[in-house]
C-alpha cells in the first residue's frame, strides 16, 4: 500500500452527533476550502435592500463574516411602505470596482432557505449566475467567469418566515492542476455492455471513450458474486463473460483521445448480499469465509493483472464483525501489495459505519464515501451539507483527507424515502441543470417526487473536493 500523509484535521465532533439533524454544524466546523484568489466582496457596499413591513435593514451584515447577519423574510408577503410587493427578499451589492468571478461562497444559520439565487447587472440586465434551492452552514457554488461591479442575492422561497444569512464571498479562481486530483467512477459490464459499444463501430466507440478522458479510476461493480462460499460471476456465460467484457473495457478506454491519461481498472471483489440474506448474510459469510475470500481476491486480480481492488461492505454490525473486516482488510492488503506494491485497495464506505480501527482506515488507498442516500428533513439525499457534515465522521477516525473520494449520485430518490432509484437522464423539464429537486418523476410505474445530485450540484461537490484537498470524487455510477 502506497504510503499516506497525515492527516490534515483532527476532527473535534462526531458527525453522526448531527447528521441531517435540523441544528446541525456551523460552518467553521466543517473543513475550509482553501482559496488563491482575494475575495472581491471587501470594501463592497450594499445599495438596496427589499424590505417587507416590519422589517429593518441589515443587509450590510452579509459583508462581514463577524457572526452577525441579513435576515431577509417573507411575512404575509406585506412590502414595508415605499417599497414593491414581491414574493422574494433581495440585496443589491456593489463592487469596489468591475470584478470577473467564477465563485462564490454563501453562509446561513440553519436550514431556512428553500431556493435561491445569485445574480450579476451586465450590460444593464439582471443575469443569473447560480440558482439552487438550498444554502445551509456552507454553500460552495461555481460557474462560469462573469464579469460585473453589481451582484443581487435573492431568497426566493423559505420554510418559514424568514432566513439567516451570514455572509457572501467571491472569489476569481484560476484553474488549478488537478494532477493529484482522482475522479472515479463506479461501472457495470451488464448495463452499457462494453461488447456492445464496440460493436456499433469506431466513430460510436470515439464518442463514447471520452469519459475516460475524466475518469481516472473505473470501478467494475456487479460483476463478482460468491455463491456457496465460491466466487461466480453475474453473467450467462459465467467468468468467460467477465474476461470478454472486461477485454472489451480496455479496448474502448484505448480509444479516449488523452492517450497519456492513465486510467485505472479495479474491481468490487466483495459487495453486500455476499452469502445471501442482505446485511446479517454478508456478515455470517465473512465470519467463516474471510481468509479464503481475502485470497481468492488477491487470485483474481492477478489473473486478470487489475490495478486494485473494491469491497463494498455494508456493514458489520456487532463487534465480532469489525474484528473481523480489520482481519480481513490486513490479510488482503498485504496479499495484494505482495504482488503489485502500488495497487489500489479501495472501499465504499460512510461516514456513519467507521467501526473498523483506525490501523485499517489507513491501509485504503481510496474510500469511496458515499454522500448521498441521506435525507434532510426536506428529504433531499444528497446535499452539499450532507457530504461536508460525512467528512468531519471520518476526519475523527484518523482519515486523511487524500484518501477520501466525495460521491456523486448519478440518480435520485424520493423525498419520502421510498426505494425507487430514478436515473437521472430519464429527467425531462425545465432548470434541470440546476435544481436537484424534481417533480413528478416516473419511475418503476411510480410516481413521485425526487430529489437528485444536479449537474449544477455535482460541479459544487468536485469544486468543495478540489479546494479542500481532498483525494478527489467518486461517481455512482456511469450508465
Amino acid at each position: 500500500m502506497k504510503k499516506l500523509l497525515s492527516g490534515l484535521l483532527a476532527g473535534t465532533l462526531l458527525a453522526s452527533c448531527f447528521l441531517f439533524s435540523g441544528c446541525g454544524p456551523s460552518a467553521d466546523d466543517f473543513v475550509q476550502p482553501e482559496f488563491s484568489s482575494p475575495n472581491l466582496v471587501a470594501g463592497a457596499t450594499v445599495t438596496f435592500e427589499s424590505l417587507k413591513k416590519g422589517e429593518r435593514a441589515d443587509g450590510a451584515n452579509i459583508l462581514a463574516d463577524d457572526g452577525k447577519n441579513w435576515t431577509p423574510s417573507y411575512p404575509d408577503r406585506k412590502p414595508a411602505e415605499g417599497y414593491t410587493d414581491g414574493c422574494n427578499s433581495y440585496i443589491e451589492i456593489k463592487l469596489k470596482e468591475v470584478s470577473t468571478f467564477n465563485t462564490a461562497v454563501v453562509k446561513e444559520i440553519g436550514n431556512e432557505v428553500q431556493y435561491f439565487r445569485l445574480m450579476a447587472l451586465v450590460d444593464g440586465e439582471w443575469v443569473t449566475v447560480y440558482q439552487s434551492e438550498k444554502i445551509q452552514s456552507l454553500r460552495l457554488m461555481s460557474f462560469d467567469p462573469v464579469t460585473t461591479d453589481t451582484v443581487r442575492l435573492s431568497i426566493d422561497k423559505f420554510r418559514g418566515g424568514g432566513a439567516k444569512i451570514n455572509c457572501i464571498e467571491l472569489y476569481n479562481e484560476p484553474k488549478r492542476s488537478a494532477d493529484d486530483f482522482n475522479v472515479t467512477v463506479y461501472q457495470r459490464l451488464d448495463g452499457d455492455v462494453p461488447s456492445e459499444i464496440l460493436a456499433k463501430g469506431e466513430e460510436y466507440v470515439d464518442m463514447y471513450a471520452q469519459y475516460y478522458d475524466v475518469y481516472d479510476t473505473v470501478l467494475i461493480f456487479g460483476a463478482v458474486n460468491w455463491v456457496d462460499g465460491k466466487m461466480s460471476f453475474g453473467f450467462d456465460d459465467g467468468e468467460e463473460g467477465f474476461a470478454r467484457e472486461l477485454a472489451a473495457l480496455k479496448e474502448i478506454i484505448d480509444h479516449r483521445s488523452d492517450k497519456d491519461h492513465e486510467v485505472r481498472i479495479i474491481c468490487t471483489a466483495l459487495a453486500d448480499g455476499a452469502g445471501g440474506n442482505g446485511h446479517t448474510g454478508v456478515n455470517e459469510f465473512m465470519a467463516e469465509h474471510w481468509e479464503y475470500v481475502a485470497d481468492q481476491m488477491v487470485e483474481f486480480m492477478k489473473k486478470y493483472d487489475l490495478d486494485g481492488l473494491d469491497v463494498d461492505w455494508e456493514y458489520p454490525q456487532t463487534k465480532a464483525d469489525w474484528q473481523c473486516y480489520d482481519r480481513f482488510i490486513e490479510r488482503l492488503d498485504n496479499g495484494m501489495t505482495a504482488y503489485k506494491e502500488d495497487s489500489i485497495l479501495s472501499a465504499a464506505l460512510s461516514s456513519g459505519a467507521l467501526g473498523m480501527s483506525e490501523a485499517t482506515l489507513q491501509r485504503f488507498d481510496q474510500i469511496q464515501y458515499m454522500a448521498y442516500d441521506g435525507k434532510d428533513e426536506d428529504g433531499y439525499q444528497s446535499s452539499l451539507q450532507q457530504a461536508q457534515e460525512g467528512l468531519l465522521g471520518f476526519l475523527d477516525k484518523g482519515v486523511d483527507l487524500k484518501q477520501i473520494n466525495i460521491g456523486i449520485a448519478a440518480y435520485g430518490r424520493p423525498v419520502d424515502g421510498a426505494p425507487y432509484w430514478a436515473n437521472w437522464r430519464d429527467v425531462e423539464g425545465p432548470d434541470i441543470y440546476w435544481n436537484s429537486m424534481q417533480y413528478n418523476v416516473v419511475c418503476d410505474g411510480q410516481l413521485a417526487d425526487f430529489t437528485f445530485c444536479s449537474p449544477a450540484l455535482a460541479g459544487d461537490k468536485t469544486a468543495y473536493a478540489l479546494f479542500t484537498g481532498t483525494g478527489g470524487v467518486m461517481v455512482f455510477r456511469l450508465a
